[in-house]
């Protein structure tokens, strides 16, 4: 009886967990490029032999339920809507791949979030200050900036009538994306599990194309996350009657005893 209580309270946290997440999920759902997170949940057991010890299932000792726990978070990088924003700042990518950035600390970083803008270096960065590894250069004369599907950027320069090319937006993929690490500002680490980074040119050899003038939204789904909400808060509201319930049998187990 005892154990209920403990598989209860695992059940418990595993469904807080998951509505932290969810409110998390909700509350990015406006912001560009933000991918969603996914709760994977995993059975506890222990073995009656040892309960501090996971035992193996190839013995003999008895298996029993010891409740639940969250076994790892991981992100849902499917590609969101794409939504026209005519601000020639902003790129899209339409398929596979992510804008390369140099961190703070020297690291380099991967994000969807192509929102762009000049700094007062005159170099292509985007709007969290993240400078592109390509290291694009944007002279200060220049009076339209113009961004084609394969990622080459040129200028329109004051008084020139061929526009000047400035370089290219490489972009890179990953072989298995689940194992990227969340940073933050819709920033990822490669990971051992990530794989190395493989560069490419937007629109070939597997590579999404770029899109000048659009800026991809969240792939949150609110209906999606308000239905997972629910479900969340059933699954608390059970366990936290389950231990209402074996506290009452305890209790009447104990008056017994009288």
């Amino acid at each position: 009886m005892i154990e209920s209580l403990y598989i209860a309270e695992s059940g418990m946290n595993a469904q807080q967990s998951l509505i932290d997440i969810i409110s998390n999920n909700i509350a990015n759902s406006a912001t560009p490029g933000f991918k969603k997170s996914q709760a994977n949940f995993v059975d506890l057991i222990y073995s009656s032999a040892n309960l501090n010890q996971q035992s193996s299932l190839n013995n003999n000792e008895s298996i029993r339920g010891a409740g639940v726990h969250v076994g790892s978070v991981t992100q849902d990088f499917s590609v969101g809507s794409i939504k026209q924003t005519n601000n020639p700042f902003d790129i899209a990518i339409q398929g596979d791949g992510f804008i390369e950035v140099e961190l703070q600390n020297g690291e380099l970083g991967y994000t969807r979030a192509g929102r762009l803008r000049v700094n007062n270096d005159s170099v292509l960065v985007t709007v969290e200050g993240l400078k592109l590894s390509s290291n694009i250069q944007v002279p200060v004369d220049t009076q339209a900036l113009h961004i084609n599907s394969k990622g080459q950027v040129f200028a329109e320069i004051d008084g020139e009538s061929q526009r000047l090319e400035l370089g290219q937006i490489e972009l890179t993929k990953f072989i298995n994306n689940s194992g990227l690490i969340t940073a933050g500002n819709n920033v990822y680490l490669a990971s051992a599990d990530s794989g190395a980074a493989i560069y490419g040119t937007a629109g070939e050899l597997g590579f999404g194309e770029i899109l000048q003038g659009f800026s991809e939204i969240s792939n949150v789904s609110m209906t999606e996350e308000m239905v997972n909400l629910m479900l969340a808060q059933r699954g608390y509201q059970l366990n936290a009657r389950l231990i209402q319930v074996s506290d009452q049998l305890l209790e009447t187990i104990n008056n017994l005893r009288r």
